[in-house]
This record gives C-alpha cells, structure tokens and sequence, in this order.
C-alpha cells in the first residue's frame, strides 16, 4: 500500500476553503442575528449582546430599596458634607471673580443682597451698593422688557397693559414710593416686589412675582432704574453737569418757537375763533 502526502497545493487550497467555511458561519450568525432588528413582530425576548447594559444592578431616583431601614435609594448628605464645586471656591483674585459671585448666588448667605432686608428684617432703605452706569442701563433694559407694560416706559402707571387693567397700576412717581418712612419707599421694598409680587388685602395677587425671570443682580439694577426715573421727573437743569447742561438748552432753544413765530401762532389761534 502506497501513501501519498497531501502537495503544498492542496494544503493551500484545503486551508482557504476552512477559512471560507468559517467566514460563511460568522456572516451567517450576524445576518441572523439582525433579523431581529428588522422590525419584524416576534413573541421572543430582544437579543442582548451585551446584557450588562440593560440588566444592570442599580437605584432609580425616587425609587425603594430594602438595603436602608427608610427604605429610600436617595440619601442625604452626611452631616458635616462640605459642598465641592463653584461653592467651593474662595479667593480675591481677579481670576476668580466670575466664580465668587456664582458663589454667593448659590449660597445666598447676604439677606440684605438677596432679600432686600436687614438683619431686623426690615425692608433696607437703600440699596446695598451704589448704582453705576452700566447697572441704571441694565435696570432700563430689564425694566423695558418686564414692567413698562403695566408701568409704563416712564414709571407712570399707563403703560399698554396698564391702561386696560381692571385698576390702575402704580405709578413710581407717587410720593409714597420715594417716603423712605413708608415702606413703600424703600428700595428694599421695590426689590421684593419686583421678584415677589404683590398680595392684596384680600388675599389675592395683585401684581405678579417675576423672581423666574429676574435674578436678584437684576432685580437691584430695575430699582436703580425706577429711582433714576423719579429723578427725572424731580430735578431742575441746574443739577445737569455744565457740559451737558450746554446741550440741553441749545436742543431746548432748537424746539421752542420764537418770539415771531410765537405771536404768529397767537395771532392766527385768535383769528380763528
């Protein structure tokens, strides 16, 4: 009996036809395993490949558990936790002053910052820093965006909104809203309405709080606003710096009619009667 061994050749050849077995198998195993993505209806459970991710062991927010004698999954902090993140932070530099600030927001430890009171929890009678430039125009803006629609562009109560109430709204030029010895006249006071509202003796709303639309940065900027708009309506030229004071009376004299023009109109306003 002769044996022969198998040629490189056929080795090859019997080596790739493995290998194309083998291929075939897997894509066979992938094509059916999509199968069940197709869309198709099935009474089977879903094919997991990777169980883990949709089986896995954990706790739901609000949800029970028997591992705490309370039997909540949600904990409280230990006592004594000290918070980590922006709350976190406390420095003076420059650097760091954005973060301050989310800070303070977050903690909101200043009632007179926050709240609009002293420390005897009265309404302050000023506000607890002084207003700039840039915090009057921002107060103006919000002021234009959330309260002239009642109040008015002005402060005088008519605005669009306003005059079609079912009562008048305030007018900031009434003098109890600058009688510091009312509450109605403290900037406190302003600041709490602007985010609170106001209630009735009967009970009900008045006037709407705009806390969800007004932080208290903006709340402060609007009462510097409003205390700028009874200025206004209270000083005379002479408190105008002399350099601006020049410009307002040459726009003045550019709007008043002449002598001339003035008896003209007076004359022709006498013919027609």
């Amino acid at each position: 009996m002769t044996t022969t061994r198998n040629s490189p050749s056929q080795r090859w050849h019997a080596a790739g036809l493995a290998r194309a077995l083998a291929a075939g198998t897997i894509g066979l195993s992938v094509v059916s395993g999509m199968t069940g993505c197709r869309g198709d209806r099935s009474d089977k459970p879903p094919r997991q490949f990777f169980p883990d991710m949709d089986d896995q062991m954990k706790w739901k927010s609000q949800g029970q558990s028997e591992f705490y004698a309370d039997g909540r999954t949600m904990r409280q902090p230990v006592a004594g936790t000290v918070a980590f993140g922006r709350a976190s932070v406390v420095s003076d530099k420059p650097w760091a002053a954005s973060l301050m600030t989310q800070r303070s927001d977050l903690l909101r430890h200043d009632d007179a910052y926050y709240k609009g009171v002293g420390s005897d929890g009265a309404y302050l009678v000023r506000m607890p820093e002084a207003p700039t430039r840039a915090m009057i125009e921002r107060g103006m803006e919000r002021f234009n965006i959330y309260c002239s629609a009642c109040h008015g562009y002005e402060g005088d109560g008519k605005g669009t909104v306003g005059v079609r109430w079912s009562y008048a709204p305030a007018t900031f030029h009434d003098p109890k809203y600058r009688d510091a010895t009312q509450n109605t006249g403290r900037d406190g006071y302003l600041f709490h309405v602007a985010r609170q509202g106001v209630i009735g003796g009967d009970g009900k709303q008045k006037m709407p709080g705009y806390a969800h639309a007004i932080s208290e940065h903006d709340a402060w900027a609007i009462v510097a606003y409003i205390r700028a708009l009874q200025e206004s309506r209270l000083a005379t030229i002479d408190a105008v710096p002399a350099t601006e004071r020049e410009i307002l009376e040459r726009q003045r004299a550019s709007v008043q009619p002449t002598a001339t023009e003035g008896a003209a109109s007076t004359a022709s306003a006498g013919g027609a009667k």
